[in-house]
């Protein structure tokens, strides 16, 4: 019905915005309490909370024997993370970070990809290939770590100014206990509202016939980047750049490498036909992401409009793919 398809969509925006303060202020708490850099708690604590629900969709459409749906899901959400999300926070506000840090973990992130489309490009998923992709995650998680010490140590961490929690002194007495219960807290939160969200779209969808791919491509690549984006617009407001971009590189980073070798694992098999062409334009879109980092200091809004010109040419193509 109409009005409930509404309701739907009204009490997601509502549950997305109301959350995502509240997450990015938690997570920059986290980075100060535990004296790490913004930029791996963004990889870590807020890439796997928005990955979330990439993993248990991912991981229930493995065990059903739709493995193909994992794929595509993580496909979609790459290249929506960075094109849509990194586009919309740079047109909102110029995303500045540590020139050193955004290369190196987005090189790191380019061959996570890479290793996605490798295992994939065969229209199969091994088992053992699903293993070695977990591991890589492990191995990553633990190269990440070091670097982040070591850009404490090294005065690189990028944790000041800290404009998430201005005028907020921050307790470091009292444990990083209750800013990890907020941050999942605000998890829950983003994830249900983005599943509202989407539920309420499918519905109206469906009420008025649109056409299944049309509905595919938008819904699909909407709903798995709306908690990376709900969480970048808000970081994009509080000026914590090394959020935004821990957020979507570690976001791919989960994807790539955990989302897809968990389904793996579980459900080894085909994944479909074969989408040379989406896989292309996701690598295309993270070398582009890649390449501005190493040629500018910042992404501003002239980037941020290129961005979202790359993810309409996704859609385009995933669009097309969907019709043949």
């Amino acid at each position: 019905m109409l009005w409930l398809g509404l309701v739907l969509i009204a009490a997601g925006i509502v549950l997305l915005w109301t959350s995502a303060d509240p997450f990015v202020v938690a997570a920059v708490r986290l980075a100060r309490i535990w004296g790490v850099s913004p930029v791996l708690v963004g990889a870590l604590v807020i890439g796997f909370g928005t990955s979330a629900p990439e993993l248990m969709v991912s991981a229930v459409a493995a065990l059903r024997g739709e493995l193909a749906e994992s794929v595509s899901n993580v496909v979609g959400s790459n290249a929506a993370n960075l094109s849509l999300v990194l586009g919309v926070a740079a047109v909102i506000s110029p995303v500045v970070g540590q020139l050193r840090v955004i290369r190196r973990e987005g090189a790191v992130t380019l061959l996570a990809m890479a290793a996605l489309m490798a295992v994939a490009w065969d229209d199969a998923l091994a088992r053992w290939e699903g293993i070695l992709l977990v591991a890589g995650m492990a191995v990553v998680t633990v190269f990440l770590v070091n670097w982040s010490r070591r850009d404490v140590r090294a005065g690189l961490a990028g944790t000041s100014p800290d404009p998430a929690t201005e005028g907020d002194p921050v307790d470091t007495g009292r444990g990083a206990a209750p800013e990890v219960g907020r941050a999942l807290m605000s998890i829950v939160g983003i994830v249900t509202g983005a599943w509202l969200l989407v539920e309420g779209g499918s519905r109206l969808a469906d009420l008025f016939n649109l056409a299944d791919g049309f509905v595919g491509v938008t819904i699909f690549a909407l709903g798995t980047s709306l908690p990376e984006l709900v969480t970048a617009i808000a970081a994009a407001r509080r000026k914590a750049n090394d959020l935004i971009i821990g957020n979507l590189l570690g976001s791919n980073l989960f994807n790539s490498l955990l989302v897809v070798g968990v389904a793996g694992v579980l459900g080894a098999g085909p994944v479909g036909q074969r989408r040379v062409w989406e896989y292309v334009v996701m690598m295309v879109i993270g070398m582009t992401v890649v390449v501005m980092a190493f040629l500018r200091s910042r992404f501003g809004r002239s980037q941020g409009a290129i961005l979202l010109g790359m993810f309409g040419l996704f859609i385009v193509v995933v669009g097309t793919n969907a019709t043949v």
